[in-house]
C-alpha cells in the first residue's frame, strides 16, 4: 500500500525543527529532514556542511538522479506508512511524491518581522544581521534558487501559523493533526 507522507514546508527561521520534533514525538511519527541526506553525503564526499554547499551538492545530486532522488532515498530506505519529511521545498519533489505516496503538505506560516527576530536570536553562523539582507534571501530562496517557497506555498493543504508562543504553536499543530485522519 501507499505510504503516507506528511511534508512540511516553512520559510526561513520558523521553527520548523520544532515543528516536526513535536508531531513526531507526540503522534510517534518517523521525521527525516533530506538536509541530513545531504549532510551525510557531503560527509561522504569530504565537503564541509554549509548553506551554499549543501544547495550546490542538492543540484549536482538532481542533475545526476533526477530531481526526485533525496526524496526517493528516504521513502525506499524506510518501512514505516507514515512519515515526516521536512526541509524539502523544491517544486518538482511535490509532483513526484503525489504520484508514489498519500501526500499531506503542511505550510508553516509566520510573518516576516517575527521570522527576522527569531533568526537574530538563534545566532546562527551566516546568518544575516540586517533585516534588508533578510529579505534579500527570502527573495533569493524564492527566485534564484530553484525551491519556488512561493509556488509549494500555494500546493499546501494545510497552513499552521506560528507568529505567537509555542503553546500557540501546539495548539496550531493539534488542531491539523486533528484534520487530517491519520489513524
Amino acid at each position: 500500500s501507499m505510504k503516507t507522507v506528511i511534508w512540511i514546508i516553512w520559510p526561513i527561521a520558523s521553527w520548523k525543527d520544532m515543528v516536526s520534533k513535536y508531531i513526531s514525538d507526540k503522534y510517534n511519527i518517523k521525521s527525516y529532514q533530506i538536509s541530513s541526506e545531504l549532510k551525510e553525503i557531503a560527509k561522504e564526499e569530504g565537503i564541509e556542511s554549509n548553506r551554499n554547499n549543501l544547495i550546490l551538492l542538492s543540484r549536482k545530486l538532481t542533475s545526476i538522479h533526477g530531481d526526485e532522488y533525496l526524496a526517493k532515498k528516504i521513502i525506499e530506505s524506510n518501512d514505516n506508512e507514515l512519515i515526516i519529511i521536512v526541509w524539502m521545498r523544491q517544486i518538482w519533489q511535490i509532483s513526484y511524491l503525489k504520484e508514489i505516496s498519500n501526500l499531506i503538505l503542511i505550510w508553516v506560516s509566520s510573518t516576516n518581522r517575527i521570522r527576522y527576530n527569531r533568526m537574530l536570536t538563534r545566532n546562527k553562523w551566516g546568518d544575516p544581521l540586517i533585516y534588508d539582507e533578510f529579505l534579500k534571501i527570502e527573495k533569493k530562496d524564492d527566485w534564484e534558487w530553484i525551491q519556488k517557497i512561493s509556488e509549494c506555498m500555494n500546493l499546501c493543504d494545510y497552513m499552521i501559523v506560528n507568529n505567537w508562543t509555542k503553546i500557540d504553536l501546539y495548539r496550531e499543530i493539534d488542531n491539523t493533526i486533528k484534520k487530517i485522519d491519520i489513524s
